[in-house]
């Protein structure tokens, strides 16, 4: 990039960047999450009735285990696309790959055909993954499951009669056609040509045979296990137990799959797949028992990619972690910085970790290290951050506790370049830690006129207007700077609360800016800062949470007002000649919203 802003008549977004952007927001992600949610249980309580009659019908033991094969059958397709996100360059580990593939289970509820895909993308952004190779991946997987339903389907051809299916049997004849496509050499020439058309960067690993063939193997596993269902309910209301029936079972329920795949408009294929199943066990089973066993099938299957969503939901988080509770205005501050971040795994240094809060989510995405001052912050954060990633680095003291050629990908401050005199010569020694095309990310009061009890109680030197703190990140040799505001409209709440508390512990009232080096007293704010109004019970921290939700959406809207700044600058891939003039002053856009990741 050039470091200078171009005229925003001819760098308007496209449809595409646009559309990305609304199905980013906060908003949109929450409201498809409930609605997903909402269709995936009406979808069980609409046929309550007919259940009642299904447990009156089957006993406890085959419900049972037709939900375990229910279970097994998800899980199986969970490995599935497991398997070709592996062979596409990303190896989630298993809780990981459950938070992903879980929660995009959902969005086969939403009318629409795509909206899994969609869900496991932005998931997969979470945990580091790429956009685009978590769609190809989802979209390969898919791809995988019908081709391999259509062979089973069609093995089982000489216990289907091919009339039964009726309108639907075209559906066979697409198969070779779609074999041949899936075939690696031909895939991979197929997802090349459509990254290039959608201006995309083509994919750093191509699908393998190995990659598709465990995939492959996998998808027939489950449809072996969804039939094996559906035969196991069948047979408990009275169709007969054999070999003929199972195959009919195993490829009837490939064939529906199939069909209800490509019936898009109607959530996971609802009402299709019923139809095909009807058509196929008809004959074996009297036509109300047929529909007793398709319905209660399908509400298993329905349970059980809830079950993975709740599984997924709590598997985002490090097992037995607790991240250490904020307070209000860390909240506010997190949810801007933690958008900044990359969302691929880096290598992340966090200068003044403070108590960790910060640290241990980080941690839980990158690869983290950090340094503090402060022997009694540096205890806890070291203990915090160890339980999140025994391999991550929390070490007492300052950068030079690091080895000198030491560099990373992302080094961030939060709230403390205000506790340093002589800021602009820290900037540089921050930034000269960060590795060419990294960012320096940084918060920090906001407005010197605002400077009052608070700052003086904890050490403050001073509080920065936009325009200065991107002017010393210009001059560290940082471009594209972008500085915006946080925090309001709460933050203006707070601020004179914490004035408050400040003149209550005996802290001289609105204290001049610029408190003197020589003051004894400095250090010891300062080190005491991080711990101040710092929520320590669970409930409190919950509360917080939950309480400051709706501010944390609100400030996205705001990015020009606030009490505090959050700014990030980039270190260019060439560094200037000593001799050249700073290299980021024209990249300085202050109070700016920050870019999208």
């Amino acid at each position: 990039m050039t470091g200078t802003r171009s005229d925003p008549a001819t760098t308007r977004p496209g449809a595409t960047a646009r559309l990305l952007a609304v199905l980013r927001s906060p908003w949109v992600r929450w409201g498809f999450l409930v609605l997903a949610l909402a269709l995936a249980v009406y979808a069980v309580v609409a046929v309550r009735e007919d259940l009642a009659e299904a447990a009156e019908a089957l006993s406890a033991g085959r419900l049972a285990l037709a939900a375990v094969l229910a279970v097994l059958f998800v899980g199986c397709t969970w490995l599935s696309w497991r398997a070709v996100l592996t062979d596409l360059g990303s190896r989630l580990g298993p809780r990981a790959a459950v938070a992903v593939f879980g929660i995009s289970q959902l969005g086969k509820y939403v009318p629409g055909g795509v909206w899994n895909v969609v869900a496991a993308a932005e998931v997969g952004a979470d945990h580091g993954v790429p956009r685009r190779r978590t769609m190809t991946a989802t979209a390969v997987a898919t791809g995988v499951g019908v081709v391999s339903g259509a062979v089973v389907g069609l093995v089982a051809l000489p216990f289907v009669a091919l009339e039964s299916l009726q309108s639907w049997s075209w559906v066979l004849w697409l198969l070779p056609a779609v074999v041949v496509l899936l075939l690696p050499p031909v895939l991979n020439r197929l997802l090349a040509a459509a990254l290039r058309w959608a201006r995309r960067p083509a994919l750093e690993h191509p699908l393998s045979w190995r990659g598709l063939g465990a995939a492959a193997g996998w998808a027939v596993a489950g449809w072996l296990l969804a039939g094996l269902q559906v035969w196991l309910l069948a047979t408990g209301l009275g169709m007969a137990s054999d070999v003929r029936t199972l195959a009919l079972a195993v490829g009837g329920y490939a064939l529906a799959w199939t069909v209800g795949f490509l019936v898009v408009v109607v959530p996971a294929g609802a009402g299709a797949r019923e139809l095909v199943l009807l058509a196929v066990l008809t004959g074996a089973l009297p036509h109300a028992e047929v529909l007793l066993v398709v319905l209660v099938s399908r509400v298993l299957i329905t349970l059980a990619d809830l079950l993975f969503a709740g599984i997924g939901a709590l598997c985002r988080r490090p097992a037995g972690v607790r991240f250490a509770p904020l307070a209000p205005r860390a909240w506010l501050r997190w949810d801007v910085v933690h958008r900044m971040l990359p969302t691929r795994r880096s290598a992340v240094l966090e200068i003044g970790c403070g108590q960790g809060g910060f640290g241990m989510r980080i941690a839980a995405r990158h690869d983290y290290t950090a340094v503090e001052l402060d022997a009694g912050s540096w205890r806890v954060a070291a203990a915090r951050v160890g339980a999140v990633d025994p391999a991550a680095r929390v070490l007492h003291g300052d950068l030079t506790v690091l080895p000198a050629q030491e560099r990373f990908d992302v080094v961030c401050a939060f709230e403390v370049v205000e506790h340093i005199e002589d800021d602009a010569a820290a900037l540089v020694e921050w930034a000269a830690r960060v590795r060419p095309g990294g960012t320096l990310l940084l918060s920090t009061p906001a407005d010197p006129d605002r400077y009052g009890p608070w700052d003086a109680m904890a050490g403050h030197y001073r509080r920065y207007e936009p325009s200065h703190l991107a002017r010393l990140l210009a001059d560290a040799v940082l471009t594209d700077v972008v500085v915006r505001h946080y925090d309001a409209p709460l933050g203006f709440v707070l601020e004179p609360i914490r004035d408050r508390v400040a003149r209550r512990q005996a802290v001289a009232a609105a204290a001049p800016a610029g408190a003197p080096s020589s003051d004894p007293d400095l250090a010891a704010r300062t080190a005491d800062s991080g711990r101040r109004l710092q929520p320590h019970r669970r409930l409190t921290g919950v509360l917080t949470a939950v309480g400051t939700w709706p501010f944390r959406l609100l400030q996205r809207a705001l990015p020009h007002a606030g009490t505090g700044l959050v700014a990030v600058g980039t270190r260019p891939q060439t560094d200037a000649p000593p001799d050249a003039p700073p290299a980021g002053r024209p990249a300085a856009h202050p109070d700016t919203r920050p870019p999208e990741d």
